[in-house]
């Protein structure tokens, strides 16, 4: 692993996401970010925030019950430097795998 790139590792730091349902759409309306050290792009700000504003949902990897808002957890791989050549997972906190995996790692 180069010093540009990050361990997969989630990130369980209280992101969340704001949704609002158009008819038969979900929006994500707004991406929280609680300033972590992690999500910090010298360009971009949050690169969860940039991840999500740009491509939606097509990077979670969770299940949950619609909520107006959801406490995501995330995972980096790739280049810090070359987000567009780089991904983001989001799963929902409440994920029935994931909180099952999450008891495991305290």
């Amino acid at each position: 692993m180069t010093n540009t790139e990050q361990a997969s590792v989630w990130h369980n730091d209280g992101h969340s996401i704001s949704l609002e349902l158009n008819r038969a759409n979900l929006i994500v309306t707004d991406v929280k970010c609680p300033d972590s050290e992690e999500c910090k792009h010298q360009t971009h700000g949050c690169m969860v925030r940039w991840f999500i504003e740009r491509y939606g949902l097509e990077c979670n990897v969770g299940v949950t019950p619609a909520a107006p808002e959801i406490d995501i957890a995330w995972m980096f791989a790739g280049d810090m430097y070359d987000l567009e050549s780089a991904q983001i997972w989001v799963i929902p906190a409440t994920d029935d795998a994931f909180a099952a995996w999450l008891i495991t790692q305290q």
